[in-house]
């Protein structure tokens, strides 16, 4: 199973997604910066380096919380077990990268129908700060979704 990362981006009614342009799952919807952790290297250095890389901003690992750890089934099969991570601090100004399109969402207002289809029964949790632990079973991978259990974080 795979470590990776996702940041919740947040200014006031506001959460900072951007649409994805490349990668093996998602491209073209929206979603927080993140990615793949590489070996060695920690949930946090991994929310820094990918929130640098697409969309060229820097988060604070002080101001870093993390509000949620769902594991991601693909045909019954563990295959990613995702750290999230919400902020209101960061520094620089969110820009357009080979990987993102940054946009600014009011949190009542998220573009659901653009997100992966999980995303839509989790991620306004995370933008609220509240905490948990989800299982999110894929019938294939990142398609049809079949269930989420939330747990207590």
């Amino acid at each position: 199973m795979k470590t990776a990362t996702l940041a919740i981006i947040v200014q006031g009614d506001w959460v900072l997604l951007g649409r994805k342009k490349t990668g093996e799952i998602g491209s073209q919807t929206f979603n927080g910066p993140g990615g793949k952790c590489e070996e060695g290297e920690s949930p946090i250095d991994c929310i820094i380096r990918e929130t640098k890389e697409e969309m060229g901003i820097k988060l604070d690992p002080r101001h870093l919380e993390k509000v949620a750890v769902i594991t991601f089934y693909f045909a019954e099969v563990p295959a990613f077990e995702v750290h999230v991570f919400r902020t209101d601090v960061w520094s620089g100004t969110p820009s357009e990268t080979k990987e993102m399109s940054p946009v600014w969402y009011r949190t009542n207002a998220l573009p659901l129908s653009q997100m992966l289809e999980s995303d839509r029964e989790w991620f306004f949790k995370a933008v609220k700060g509240e905490k948990f632990r989800a299982n999110v079973y894929y019938k294939e991978k990142a398609a049809n979704l079949e269930k989420i259990e939330f747990f207590p974080f």
